[in-house]
């Protein structure tokens, strides 16, 4: 079997101490020395300090290249200034970014080309390296974009999330594969970035069980630090934006009153010196901070621990999984975790009873879970078992191997079928037809404008917000067929059979769906497709007729899955189901066309859908042909 050659591009790597960078070190350890891999990464420059891992040389002007135990790096030159500002990281981030664009380019032809998510735009940069070698693109999701972003403090700008959500909507659908850390995070790259199910997989992230096991509280770090005698509550790692501490801190004054329960943070980041001020100003004797331990130390850090606390802030199941839980299985010490029913911890918690669960965003409740284990030293015993057995199961050696049986999946595969030309061509197919058909229907249009505004000198057009491809919301337009403020009062309710809100021009044009005919501007646009499913209003609800049987489209299982494709003037949905058909029954013809779609059954529907036309059966119930 020959050697492959696999190209990561992510900012942080080795000696950098950022969670991603050191598994990212690992992946590619074990990938050259275990399976015998060659390896590059394009990285950034170290943002530690000179005094705790020692200078890195700067020789070239954009790039430098360098080797780590096997493993070819060409650090990419960005600004360095500090994370602690949103302005610094933007710096850190856009400048590594368009060296690592230059730097991919210069990588000898890799086998896959695989890219992380720091910073969450470096997916393009490794995007256009796939291209330019002709190889697989695997992007593999630590966080997802723009949802994490939202935790910056110091910056908020809808501009930015709409840039980050065009990003990651893009990279997800492009990918070749797409890695998530577990199931939720799975569901939300389908369901809200478009990437394809059969494309998405899961390899969650690991511990090494061979250098992190359970040992014994008494340790060199223990005694140094004066832990021996005390119950100690830990949380180790970085210290962030996304992981809400501040209830941890509040769950220590509900336990002020055992000095012998200690809480203690390993570690460091942005949020440390706000959890130290919050722990001063209450007054709290029980809480510590100490300093970051190297990965060399983490068996000892672990084994003076009681039990760790693991946290998320609301909102961000799925957008991020704490890589942290998983040496802390390895450790084989319990946790209480103050994380969302969704979250992937939750279900490794209950799958394993490997801990207990705790009410998010509830300090009160994170301290009796505390005491619980305090006082139930069997119940802890028996929870860091079970956390050590189901360690096993996510231990470094099994996840890389499925990373490399990935790897070796993909070359497999000639890069014309990876890359098929489907979406290029249906693009293509919609701007030459719509163009076409915009300059053949002119005098169309001026008869029916014309028309419309004799009968009651409304206007013409009728623009309506609809939801397009990824959940972008467009102006679908339309010539108007109903009375002017047709929705007064009623709001957006679907034309009923004889409705009388529709004018004499509306009964001739939407027998023959002529109304929509100025969409054709839309498909031109790329707002729309030719064929797709139905564009939605965004509050659009499932009614025949204003009533108490309204009921939103919003809980349908899988009704996301409609926005990896662009709306359709006309589709399955459109030319098959009765036009009185429940939305639930219309989405089943929407998600039967997203997994079948091909370029002939676009031609077919089309075709299918000019019959319609010609014999005015568009506003018919039942079969329209």
């Amino acid at each position: 079997m020959r050697q492959l050659h696999i190209a990561f591009f992510n900012r942080s790597f080795y000696p950098d101490t950022t969670a991603t960078g050191q598994l990212l070190t690992e992946l590619c350890e074990s990938l050259v020395r275990v399976h015998g891999c060659r390896v590059s990464v394009v990285a950034g420059f170290p943002l530690l300090s000179a005094e705790k891992h020692g200078n890195v040389p700067a020789k070239g002007l954009v790039l430098q290249r360098e080797q780590y135990r096997g493993i070819e790096i060409l650090r990419a030159r960005g600004t360095r200034f500090s994370k602690r500002r949103f302005i610094g990281r933007f710096s850190n981030y856009v400048t590594y970014f368009l060296s690592a664009c230059y730097a991919g380019l210069r990588l000898d032809r890799p086998d896959v080309v695989v890219a992380l998510t720091d910073p969450p735009i470096i997916g393009l940069g490794a995007y256009l390296a796939s291209r330019w070698f002709r190889v697989p693109l695997v992007m593999s999701y630590r966080d997802i974009f723009p949802e994490v972003a939202r935790l910056l403090e110091d910056f908020k700008s809808q501009t930015v999330d709409r840039v980050l959500q065009r990003v990651n909507c893009f990279l997800a659908e492009n990918a070749d594969r797409v890695v998530a850390l577990g199931d939720t995070m799975r569901l939300r790259l389908i369901e809200e970035k478009g990437a394809d199910p059969a494309k998405t997989i899961i390899i969650p992230d690991w511990a090494d069980c061979d250098e992190i096991v359970p040992g014994p509280k008494r340790n060199q770090f223990a005694l140094a630090h004066g832990l021996l005698d005390k119950f100690v509550v830990m949380h180790s790692g970085n210290i962030g934006l996304s992981q809400g501490l501040e209830t941890v801190v509040q769950a220590a004054s509900y336990l002020r009153d055992y000095p012998e329960i200690q809480m203690v943070f390993v570690g460091d980041g942005i949020r440390r010196p706000v959890l130290e001020q919050q722990a001063k100003s209450l007054g709290l004797q029980n809480v510590r901070f100490l300093p970051f331990q190297p990965k060399e130390s983490l068996k000892e850090s672990f084994a003076a621990a009681d039990v760790f606390v693991v946290s998320l802030k609301q909102g961000l199941a799925g957008y991020i999984v704490p890589s942290k839980l998983y040496g802390i299985l390895a450790a084989g010490r319990p946790y209480v975790a103050a994380v969302e029913e969704s979250c992937e911890i939750t279900a490794i918690t209950k799958k394993y009873n490997s801990g207990l669960l705790s009410k998010l965003g509830e300090p009160e409740d994170l301290a009796e879970k505390i005491l619980a284990l305090y006082r139930d030293h069997k119940l802890a015993q028996r929870l860091g078992e079970n956390a050590r057995r189901a360690a096993l199961e996510f231990d470094r050696a099994l996840q890389v191997r499925k990373y490399d049986e990935l790897f070796h999946e993909l070359v497999r595969i000639p890069f014309a079928v990876l890359q098929p030309r489907f979406s290029f061509l249906k693009r293509l197919f919609d701007v030459l037809l719509s163009g076409l058909g915009l300059i053949v229907s002119a005098p169309l249009w001026a008869i029916f404008s014309l028309l419309i505004r004799i009968e009651d000198r409304g206007p013409v057009f009728y623009r309506q917000e609809r939801v397009g491809k990824h959940g972008k919301v467009f102006q679908a337009l339309k010539f108007r067929s109903m009375i002017p403020a047709a929705e007064k009062g009623l709001g957006p309710v679907q034309a009923a059979e004889d409705d009388w809100r529709v004018t004499r021009m509306g009964r001739i044009l939407r027998p023959t769906a002529m109304d929509e005919l100025p969409q054709l501007w839309n498909i031109f646009r790329g707002d729309m497709s030719f064929v797709g499913p139905r564009a939605l209003r965004s509050a659009e609800i499932e009614v025949k007729s204003p009533g108490p049987g309204a009921m939103s489209i919003k809980p349908l299982p899988n009704f996301q899955l409609r926005h990896q494709v662009r709306p359709g003037l006309t589709g399955l949905a459109q030319v098959y189901a009765p036009r009185d058909a429940t939305r639930r029954q219309k989405l089943r013809f929407d998600l039967l066309y997203i997994k079948h779609r091909t370029f002939w059954l676009d031609f077919k529907l089309i075709l299918i859908s000019f019959y319609i036309t010609f014999r005015g059966q568009w506003e018919r119930r039942r079969k329209k042909f």
